[in-house]
């Protein structure tokens, strides 16, 4: 809910492996031809003739990395064009900003990606019935009848539940501190009460960040795509209003691009991949005024349990 709406919600809603690849690929004359390497934009040339009827799906560049399984957060690099007029609809490659899903609700030809390994170049040309059939996407201007090619660079892959990993640090918390406990499905933060239940103590006025558990992957840095598990609970209430254990799912975001509150941006950077952090972010460094309804009201302060599981 804080990232920004990418033309990749349309396609799932309706550590990275760095392989080296080269070359070109030569299909046959009556399929697409993609030249360049991994990681670098690849260049699509649409042939004269008429798609075909079927889904077709080839490896380009074999990477070296893990097998994608069905049920993985897949991240990759993905450029995705019209058959019919060499129309673009989508490259996360200029703007550098790899994206991040759940393999088992992406579009039909998208699951195909299960089975890759990571660093491989893959070439999808998918007909109406394995994208977004009759009706097309009028968000992302695809048509009922459109035939479309992608090209991915799958860059990593991990387990829908992937959690923290490294140094556990000790958390006692001090007067007016939330406590937090592992529960079945995720962490289980409970706001300190007032001496007089049930209202709450006061929230500090200030961002609180403290590591739960330190990661022994890279410190994350800005211009990074990042993929975390998190569950949100507003103080006043003490009440869960975001959860990716409950959804099933970790999410993803680019890191100081402003797709995520301030005080996720100002909590998270410089930390290691696999860290697990509470935050606790005052209404300036939330969503302020505006709040987020039915749940975050204007002044309300809000505490976070963040897992870092990747980054690319």
């Amino acid at each position: 809910m804080r990232t920004m709406r990418r033309f990749l919600v349309a396609m799932v809603l309706l550590a990275a492996a760095s392989a080296a690849g080269c070359g070109s690929s030569q299909p046959p004359p009556d399929m697409p031809s993609v030249r360049g390497t991994f990681g670098a934009d690849p260049v699509i040339s649409m042939p004269n003739g008429t798609p075909p009827g079927q889904l077709v799906v080839r490896t380009l560049i074999q990477g070296h990395g893990p097998v994608v399984r069905p049920h993985d957060y897949v991240l990759f690099n993905v450029q995705g064009k019209v058959w019919a007029g060499d129309r673009e609809v989508v490259d996360s490659y200029t703007n550098h900003s790899p994206q991040g899903l759940p393999l088992r609700s992406a579009i039909p030809a998208w699951r195909s990606l299960a089975g890759q390994r990571t660093g491989s170049r893959v070439l999808m040309v998918v007909p109406p019935k394995d994208a977004f059939g009759p009706k097309g996407n009028p968000q992302a201007n695809i048509m009922g009848s459109d035939t479309l090619v992608f090209v991915f660079d799958v860059l990593g892959s991990l387990q829908e539940t992937a959690h923290a990993t490294g140094t556990v640090i000790p958390y006692h918390p001090g007067p007016g501190l939330p406590s937090v406990a592992w529960a079945a499905h995720g962490p289980k933060i409970t706001v300190p009460a007032k001496a007089t239940p049930p209202a709450k103590a006061t929230p500090p006025a200030k961002l609180v960040r403290q590591v739960l558990i330190r990661g022994r992957g890279r410190p994350i840095q800005a211009g990074q795509t990042v993929v975390v598990q998190d569950t949100g609970v507003v103080w006043r209430t003490g009440k869960v209003f975001d959860s990716t254990w409950a959804r099933g799912f970790p999410e993803s975001f680019l890191l100081g691009a402003g797709q995520v509150l301030p005080g996720w941006e100002n909590g998270l950077g410089g930390l290691p991949v696999g860290s697990r952090v509470l935050l606790v972010i005052p209404p300036t460094l939330g969503y302020g005024q505006a709040g987020h309804a039915p749940y975050v009201g204007s002044k309300d302060t809000l505490v976070f349990v963040i897992d870092i599981v990747a980054a690319t």
